[in-house]
Parts: structure tokens; sequence; C-alpha cells
């Protein structure tokens, strides 16, 4: 099997290699930052087979972005392919927290695209830099799949920092690891209480609306699956997700127009109408705000 490593000017590492059978490619880059090891993934799919993640460092991994399928993170390497529902969310944006040497894996399936984020844990210079301001013990419990707005948007900053040339970048990723290691282990959180749906709540209600794209299903009628009232619903939903249900749906006809963008050759006006915005101009304004570029940046950037 062979390895391609490209050296950049700036000192990091790109490599491209094989993967399993049902891997196309796979393209990442690994650097250090104080008190991290961060490592950026692309996969390319349609699928791949169990992967065991564990490290023998704390490892927090991070599914930034994802078109198609699902990934699906456990303790145990799955059996067989569960649906979207039977998991309870298969779009981007969750996160997984792991201790040193414990079991976790991988398992992706019907996807064309996954950006990764990984990032391991110095514990002693962490300690070193930050002090009492983080709780450092050897006996962290394990959280699987998910999901904090704020790690979330300090990752993905984190993942362009990684790839970045610019000359103050040691600096400004430094200062990203540290935030991201004082959100994650800062005295008391494990004490936060946030009101969420109930798992079965939250499954149903996802597959409802994923059922109903690129039609939005009203507030009231999604309140009412869960026996809440609206208010109440919209604060759970968003405890449990990471974005209020008119984001959610927002994120998800985006979703749904990568995956043309990548599977076909339709013009952006096209996409649009297929994926239930009201013209282009519409499209690529959401896609910018979910996305951060263009729709025509993405597709292009993505080899299309």
């Amino acid at each position: 099997m062979t390895v391609q490593i490209t050296d950049r000017p700036d000192g990091v590492a790109m490599v491209l290699k094989p993967l399993a059978e049902k891997t196309v490619s796979q393209g990442y880059c690994v650097r250090s930052w104080t008190g991290i090891t961060a490592e950026i993934t692309d996969l390319h799919g349609p699928g791949r087979g169990p992967e065991d993640l564990r490290s023998k460092r704390p490892r927090l991994t991070a599914i930034l972005e994802q078109v198609g399928g699902h990934a699906e993170m456990r303790l145990t390497p799955p059996c067989q392919a569960r649906s979207r529902a039977e998991i309870g969310y298969g779009a981007a944006n969750h996160l997984s927290f792991i201790p040193a040497d414990m079991p976790f894996w991988q398992f992706a399936q019907r996807f064309r695209y996954i950006r990764r984020l990984i990032i391991d844990f110095d514990l002693p210079v962490l300690a070193a830099c930050l002090g009492d301001e983080i709780e450092v013990t050897s006996r962290f419990a394990p959280r699987v799949m998910f999901r904090d707005s704020r790690i979330l948007m300090l990752a993905e900053l984190l993942a362009d920092a990684c790839l970045g040339t610019h000359a103050d970048s040691r600096s400004y990723g430094d200062s990203l690891a540290l935030a991201i290691c004082y959100n994650l282990f800062r005295p008391g959180r494990k004490d936060e209480k946030r009101s969420g749906l109930a798992p079965a709540q939250l499954r149903r209600v996802t597959a409802f609306m994923e059922q109903s794209l690129p039609n939005a299903v009203a507030l009231k009628d999604l309140a009412e699956m869960t026996g809440l009232c609206e208010s109440y619903f919209s604060r759970a939903f968003k405890a449990s997700t990471g974005m209020a249900p008119h984001r959610w749906y927002l994120a998800a006809k985006v979703q749904r127009s990568q995956k043309l963008l990548l599977e076909t050759g339709d013009s952006l006006a096209d996409v649009a109408l297929a994926s239930g915005f009201a013209d282009q101009s519409h499209f690529t304004r959401a896609f910018r705000t979910i996305a951060g570029v263009s729709p025509g940046a993405w597709r292009r950037n993505h080899g299309i």
C-alpha cells in the first residue's frame, strides 16, 4: 500500500493515503498546539467500516461537515448499520469525548463527504497552562455524540487554523486550543443542567422533520408530537441539537443541496428549487450562512 506525503512550506504535514475497501479517498493534516494535537480529516464515501479511534490520551472527536449518510460514534464496534432514525441524528455538528485508552469506534455509511476533527489532550501541559481553571483528572467519563455550540464553533476555527499558512497562526491556534480545553474541562461543567428532549422524542421529531423536507413543519405540530408547549419545545430542541428548529431546517436544506451539488451537474438555480429555496438568491444567502461560502465556491472546492 502506497502512502503519499507532501511537505508544505509552513511545516504542516499533508497526507493522502488509501483507506478501507469501501472508502474512495482520505486526506488529513496533523498539527500540534499548546497542550493538544489536532488532526483534521477529509473522508470521501460511500462508506467506511468500523474504525477504532481509541487514543493513549483523552480525545475529542468532532464531525464538522457531512454530506449524505451518517457517522455514528460508539464505545463498542457496531455489528451492523442502523438507520438515522434509530441513531437519533445523522447530520454533522456532534462531539464525542473519550478518556485515554478507552475503546471508541466510528461507523459511517452512505455518505459522500465527512470532515472530522480529532483533538488529543496533553493533560500535564494543560494543567501547567490553565491551573485551577480546568479540572485535570485521569478518571473522565465518556460523552458520546453530544452537542455544544460553543465548542463546535471553536473546533471549526481550529480546523481552519490547522490548514493556515499565516505567520501569526501559531498564537491564534494556541488561543483556540486553550479555549476548547477551558470549555471542555472547566470546573463545575459536569454539574451544568440542560433540559433537552428525551432521546425517543428527539428521534421521532427529527425523523418527521427529515421526511417533510424540503417543506417545514409548523412549530405547533412539532411541539404537539412531544406533548410540550411551543416555547418549551424550542428551548428543549435547541438544548438537544445545538440549534433552534428553524435553523435546523435551514441546515438540513443546505445539506440536501450539498448532495445535489456533488451528485448532479444541475445549475445553482435548479439546485435551489429542488432543495426548497424560493430562488437562487435566497439559496446563496442561506448556504453562505450555514457553510461559510457560496454554493458555487463550495462545489469548486469539492472538485465538481
